[in-house]
């Protein structure tokens, strides 16, 4: 996919034209450039820049779900990692954030790759040498994307841009005063995502394959499962929070449900027997998953689980450490001289598995005690790794990265239910079932709403830690039926002492600020409420 991509993504027309400096606020540079012009003249042309939105896809992902989606979620410890090395992302676990450290800059960098779906959708509605069914399923994946990518600036930034078609510089307009963008009010990007999701699944229409064009792809290209996914998402989302004008709507969840029945019952999808399975190398694409980014040896690694640790260097080798029964570790995960620490869970998670029970934990957590003392001294998380190659003896990080799968509809449908008042644990006890196999365990049964809500987030935790859910999470579930959201109270923590965010003080801080240098250049930006005066 990225060799095709560096060949064929066709931009260069716009490379004359982004040393505007109006183009720099939004990234809305397209992410790569090739010139030539004879460019969207075939169908091979469209199918390979879907390939390079996909890698662009693939870029953004460790972004979308640690950076985005955990690092303030009340997941990571700060400081010094188990193999002593600096743990990375310290001002967002510490919720430090002002215009001169906003944790990201640039929107993410989300607007270049949104420019090249604009692109890509102007280019290919115009295109009159494809047969309309192809040209619809690739529209269809491209609105997909598009929504994904907006969703994520709407629960970051709230108000924001909105850029629906091609930066005018495509089009020959290099006046910057023109290319200045304000932030628009949240329900009309609220609007415009769910106008995107629909397109998106109008254009599928009845096409539920993974893999129409029989690429072997093992689900690793948008879909209408995909859409599906991100639009019970969504909708879940809206029916329980409210930013600025856009007013939780409850009528939404009754879709959030449709979406979430939909696939269950359309696309042969089912939770496999074995938690590991679901990750590794030898299973990529199996049937939990909705949607993966795809990593493959030569081509491209997985990013977020590169974050490891280094045996060769770290206090592994040289001070060591000794698993739980006593006996020395050495290259436990046999990563040889790659990877090195930057991310370590806080240990509550690690101890909110049963020992020897939950199949979870040892597919999650490496574990290590210290030599003399033999007590606890922190973890390394492998849940979605790589293997060796024995021939060169160098460890490729090829697990793909789990974006969709089945779980996550059954947490959706748990959490709708309890909405609902209605039957929480049908959804729930199977993740519990599963993890455990023939291993005795309790079962969950059905509480009040807080005790319901409570035990999702739990057990959601549990199965999927890692897979950038815990900080939408607790913005979006609630202590009580309309009451106060879990990044506000003491029980959304894992350590249940203390609120994430102390509702009196930092109440702003759901939604992120935007830098000082972007709004110093584009004078129709205006900071995220909150911020300003800090």
């Amino acid at each position: 996919m990225e060799k095709i991509f560096k060949k064929t993504l066709y931009l260069g027309v716009l490379a004359a034209a982004f040393s505007i400096t109006s183009c720099d606020l939004l990234d809305l540079s397209p992410i790569d450039n090739y010139g030539d012009g004879n460019y969207w003249k075939r169908e091979e042309h469209v199918s390979a820049y879907m390939d390079g939105l996909h890698k662009n896809f693939r870029d953004a992902i460790f972004q979308h779900q640690y950076v985005l989606g955990e690092s303030r979620g009340g997941t990571s410890k700060e400081g010094t990692a188990v193999d002593g090395t600096s743990l990375g992302y310290g001002g967002l676990v510490a919720q430090v954030l002002n215009a001169e450290n906003p944790g990201i800059t640039k929107f993410g960098d989300l607007y270049g790759r949104i420019a090249n779906i604009n692109i890509f959708i102007q280019k290919t509605k115009e295109a009159t040498y494809m047969e309309e069914e192809n040209k619809t399923y690739y529209l269809a994946q491209a609105y997909g994307l598009r929504a994904f990518y907006y969703f994520d600036l709407y629960r970051t930034y709230g108000t924001i841009p909105l850029r629906k078609e091609p930066n005018e510089v495509v089009n020959g307009n290099f006046n910057p005063e023109e290319l200045y963008m304000e932030r628009s009010d949240a329900s009309k990007v609220m609007a415009f995502i769910k106008e995107d999701i629909d397109e998106s699944l109008r254009l599928f229409g009845d096409n539920k394959s993974f893999d129409p064009f029989k690429r072997g792809n093992k689900k690793a290209y948008w879909s209408k499962a995909a859409t599906e996914y991100l639009a019970a998402e969504v909708y879940l989302w809206n029916s329980k929070v409210t930013i600025g004008d856009n007013k939780a709507n409850d009528a939404d969840l009754v879709k959030a449900e449709t979406f979430c029945t939909n696939l269950l019952n359309n696309y042969g999808l089912k939770l496999i027997d074995n938690y590991e399975h679901i990750f590794d190398v030898d299973h990529k694409g199996n049937d939990e998953i909705i949607l993966a980014s795809r990593c493959l040896e030569g081509e491209a690694s997985n990013s977020g689980t590169i974050y490891m640790y280094n045996f060769q260097t770290g206090a592994w080798k040289t001070t060591g450490f000794n698993d739980e029964n006593g006996k020395l570790m050495g290259d436990t995960l046999q990563v040889r001289t790659s990877g090195m620490q930057r991310i370590e869970y806080l240990p509550e998670f690690f101890f909110s598995y049963e020992k020897e029970k939950d199949s979870r934990r040892d597919v999650n957590f490496l574990s290590a005690y210290n030599r003399e003392t033999g007590k606890f001294a922190g973890t390394v998380f492998k849940k979605t790794m790589g293997h060796l190659n024995t021939s060169s003896n160098n460890y490729i990080w090829d697990a793909d990265i789990v974006v969709y799968r089945l779980a996550g509809v059954y947490f959706m449908l748990a959490e709708i239910e309890n909405m609902k008042g209605g039957d929480v644990v049908k959804w729930l006890n199977p993740i519990v079932k599963r993890a455990y196999g023939n291993n005795s365990y309790e079962p969950y049964v059905n509480g009040t709403f807080t005790q319901n809500e409570l035990n999702i987030l739990k057990e959601k935790d549990k199965e999927m830690l890692g897979e950038g859910q815990r900080w939408f999470d607790i913005n979006r579930m609630t202590i009580s039926k309309g009451g106060e959201h879990l990044v506000f109270c003491k029980e959304g923590s894992k350590d249940g002492k203390k609120p994430i965010l102390d509702k009196s003080t930092e109440a702003y801080k759901v939604l992120w600020p935007i830098e000082t240098e972007m709004m110093n250049k584009d004078p129709k930006l205006v900071q995220t409420p909150g911020y300003a005066k800090n």
